[in-house]
C-alpha cells in the first residue's frame, strides 16, 4: 500500500478532469462489489459453504480479496496499456 499511497487516477466527467486516490477507487469497487455478493447469496444465485442452513453475511475476509484482485488488475492493465498524459486541451 506504502508503494500507492501518493497515486492519483484521472478521469473525465462531463468535460472536467477530476482525479481520486488510486487506493480510495480500488477500496470503493471492492466494497460495492462485497455489497453485491452478499446480494446474491440472499437471492440465493449462489451460495458458501456454511450457508446451506440459511443466509450468512459474506465474511469481511472476502473484502481484502477483492482489494487484492482490484490492485492486481490495476498493475496488469498498466503493463497492457500504459497511462497518458493528460489532454489540457479539453
Amino acid at each position: 500500500m506504502l508503494l500507492f499511497w501518493r497515486t492519483r487516477i484521472w478521469f473525465l466527467n462531463w468535460r472536467e478532469h477530476r482525479w481520486m486516490p488510486l487506493l480510495l477507487g480500488q477500496l470503493l469497487v471492492a466494497v460495492f462489489i462485497w455489497f453485491a455478493e452478499n446480494i446474491g447469496t440472499f437471492a440465493q444465485a449462489w451460495s458458501y459453504p456454511g450457508q446451506e442452513d440459511g443466509w450468512e453475511m459474506v465474511s469481511l475476509a472476502k473484502l481484502g480479496s477483492w482489494f487484492l484482485l482490484m490492485l492486481i488488475s490495476f498493475v496488469l492493465v498498466e503493463l497492457v496499456q500504459p497511462a497518458r498524459e493528460r489532454d489540457q486541451s479539453q
